[in-house]
């Protein structure tokens, strides 16, 4: 097998993954961040992590793997955010609180509280899971579109996705009390 350095070109397949894949990628991104400008540096570092890994002929579904590379980032990122003392520009406390997009102030918390705990919920689910309920729900494929881009049958993503359906819904009512 052959070995990428970081100083070698990076696979093709894995550049033209990304092409193809990041504008969805940056708002996979933003809808976890809450905003565009982290989301646009965190898919350049998810395509950089992609070129550099040293086997490439490994990765079956670049795609899919530059997303979970992503998540995985938002998810550090969002760690670290959250350890960070909050700090109150006071200048702008009543911008904030007026209606924005027509979504109130605590509206908009309570929306991104819930796709935070949606996240945490994704990422308890297995890989395999996670790419079909994904593709299915965020990406609208199909499930033969599903079955021929995982090279799964579509039987098992039936299956699959209702499995992760239901373990979604287990682990959201767990949440809730």
């Amino acid at each position: 097998m052959k070995k990428t350095s970081h100083n070698s070109a990076p696979d093709p397949r894995l550049t033209n993954s990304f092409s193809e894949y990041a504008p969805r990628l940056k708002r996979f991104l933003a809808a976890r961040l809450g905003n565009e400008i982290d989301a646009q540096d965190l898919a350049q570092e998810a395509y950089f992590r992609l070129c550099r890994v040293a086997q490439p002929d490994l990765i079956r579904e670049p795609d899919a793997y530059l997303f979970r590379i992503a998540s995985n980032l938002a998810n550090e990122f969002l760690l670290k955010k959250n350890k960070q003392p909050f700090t109150v520009d006071i200048d702008t406390v009543g911008e904030s609180l007026a209606e924005i997009d027509g979504m109130s102030f605590s509206d908009k918390l309570e929306q991104r509280a819930e796709i935070a705990e949606l996240a945490k919920i994704l990422d308890q689910l297995p890989p395999l899971y996670q790419a079909i309920l994904l593709l299915r729900k965020r990406d609208g494929y199909s499930h033969r579109e599903i079955a021929e881009k995982l090279n799964i049958s579509h039987h098992t993503v039936h299956k699959y996705l209702k499995r992760a359906l239901l373990r979604c819904r287990t682990l959201w009512v767990e949440l809730e009390t």
